[in-house]
């Protein structure tokens, strides 16, 4: 495949359990929902992938028309983060811009200024979407990073498989919302039919530049050989930082990982606290 200058590549494989029938086929406004990722990316570049699996594709193939890729199962990471990772493996750019595809409120500012905010700083970009969110199925980066987030995907979810690996295991810039769209909602996805007509939570004003990836790096490695209480000690200060930065999503995923190594009780309370806070259920590690 030649080299692209920017790739877009849009996830779409996953379950919709919550959504109780196919999302990202679902009409709204007339049109399915992955529609709206894809023909905001077409303004912005004219190489877009969905990356996906046998079953989506055989619902998808009929509707979009783009590239698809397919999950890499030699990938040792599972779910959206394998589909980000099989992706940016099949695919030479020198930019690469990421999103889900159950996006329905997107524009191709938002979209456009992720990418930028990239293009200047040459930094992986994620969007603070809500106070305390960080959204790590955005994420917008130059090249250099493709080998990192692959040796995340294959040799640092151990513990956890989730996107968010990738901005806790690499140099990494949060934008608030504010500074790349006019739309509240344009990094919102929609988890339930509920969502549809879910309020809005603001655009937040922070502009962060994260440099903690060492600890998570250390963290895994120590794991790796045995030094538990070297690991988990590295997971606790990492977490430091994303409580004094308030992300408390970005916390919560350190918190979970610190947790699984060693059972503190403490750990479980604040746990439990950051999920009340992000408004979210109880789930299993």
């Amino acid at each position: 495949m030649d080299k692209m200058k920017t790739a877009a590549i849009i996830l779409a494989g996953g379950k919709s359990t919550r959504f109780a029938e196919d999302k990202l086929i679902y009409l709204y406004n007339n049109k399915p929902i992955i529609s709206y990722p894809i023909n905001e990316s077409k303004k912005i570049t004219d190489n877009i992938f969905v990356v996906t699996n046998e079953k989506e594709f055989e619902k998808l193939k009929n509707i979009i028309d783009v590239e698809f890729i397919f999950d890499d199962p030699s990938l040792k990471c599972n779910g959206s983060s394998r589909g980000i990772a099989s992706a940016i493996k099949n695919v030479d750019a020198d930019y690469y811009l990421i999103m889900p595809g159950d996006i329905p409120w997107i524009n191709s500012i938002a979209l456009k200024n992720l990418l930028e905010y990239a293009k200047r700083t040459q930094y992986l970009v994620s969007p603070i979407v809500y106070t305390g969110i960080v959204s790590p199925l955005f994420l917008a980066f130059p090249k250099i990073y493709k080998n990192d987030i692959l040796k995340i995907c294959d040799e640092y979810s151990v513990l956890a498989s989730r996107p968010s690996n990738f901005v806790r295991g690499n140099k990494s810039l949060l934008i608030g919302s504010y500074y790349l769209t006019y739309n509240p909602r344009a990094f919102y996805d929609v988890d339930t039919k509920l969502d549809f007509n879910s309020h809005t939570k603001g655009l937040p004003r922070k502009i962060i530049l994260l440099d903690s990836y060492k600890y998570f790096i250390d963290s895994i490695e120590n794991l790796k050989i045995g030094k538990i209480d070297e690991a988990f000690k590295g997971f606790i200060n990492e977490s430091k930082i994303y409580r004094i930065n308030k992300l408390n999503s970005l916390e919560l995923s350190c918190l979970i990982d610190a947790f699984l190594i060693n059972n503190d009780e403490k750990i479980q309370k604040r746990i439990n606290l950051l999920r009340k806070r992000l408004g979210r259920n109880p789930k299993e590690y």
